[in-house]
């Protein structure tokens, strides 16, 4: 009898491993369907003996297999829209990240490398002690509570350094560049500014939030809000005119 049982462990095990090779992620209605269970119990006890990561996006609702993802150099795979961390959760990968950080990380840096909302998760280990915060400008520099001195100075001669490039352009191309910029944007309504500064964040990369921000003369909140409205792709396409704006329609005349 326990043979039996044994046997038919051993074949629901195959036939996750079958379905996540498959699919790659499963969340657990969809293990439990695989599974042909309704246990928690069941679906978790199979997972941990075959050993799984839960994503730090979406609530951890959805998991793979740890043979499964090709992390990258800071721990992180992705499928889709769905991010997983060798670290852990969303909270604890941050932790990670930012200690391992030569000069810590601004709440928008940290976005754009985990491409989730963020603000939430630092300020909860802000407030537990596991990450200390100095206002710079109009963001916070989040460090580690064992090297917050030497993230600091590192960031400072960074931003030091940024600031003495911006003020000696030279290259009469890109002060034109963004002298042209400046007037493309001008013509632009608050949204449509918002959302094309925050693509060419994108572009950038880390960093690209601040660096928009300094050329365009805008807050640094407004890019990483266009930047996280183009990545979620939640953007509301309402008309840009009002109702009754714009050229008035053709009336019919008396002949």
């Amino acid at each position: 009898m326990y043979h039996g049982a044994a046997m038919r462990t051993e074949s629901k095990k195959q036939k996750l491993v079958e379905s996540f090779q498959a699919e790659k992620v499963l969340n657990l209605e969809m293990i439990k369907v695989i599974l042909e269970t309704t246990s928690r119990m069941t679906v978790f006890r199979l997972l941990k003996a075959l050993g799984y990561y839960s994503s730090y996006s979406h609530a951890g609702k959805y998991y793979t297999l740890c043979s499964i993802p090709a992390f990258d150099i800071n721990g992180l795979w992705s499928y889709g829209s769905i991010h997983f961390s060798q670290h852990g959760n969303l909270m604890e990968t941050i932790a990670v990240l930012v200690k391992k950080s030569e000069a810590g990380y601004f709440a928008s840096e940290l976005e754009q490398l985990l491409d989730v909302f963020v603000h939430n998760a630092v300020g909860k280990l802000f407030s537990q002690g596991l990450l200390q915060r100095e206002q710079i400008g109009d963001q916070y520099l989040y460090m580690s509570p064992v090297i917050m001195q030497s993230q600091f100075l590192a960031r400072k001669k960074i931003l030091t350094q940024s600031s003495a490039e911006s003020m000696t352009i030279t290259d009469t191309n890109e002060q034109m560049i963004v002298e042209h910029l400046k007037t493309f944007l001008s013509v632009l309504n608050e949204k449509q500014r918002r959302l094309y500064l925050g693509l060419e964040s994108i572009k950038l990369g880390r960093g690209g939030d601040v660096r928009m921000a300094s050329v365009a003369g805008a807050d640094v909140k407004t890019v990483a809000r266009g930047r996280q409205e183009l990545l979620s792709r939640e953007i509301e396409t309402a008309r840009i005119r009002g109702k009754g704006a714009g050229r008035p329609p053709l009336k019919k005349t008396k002949s």
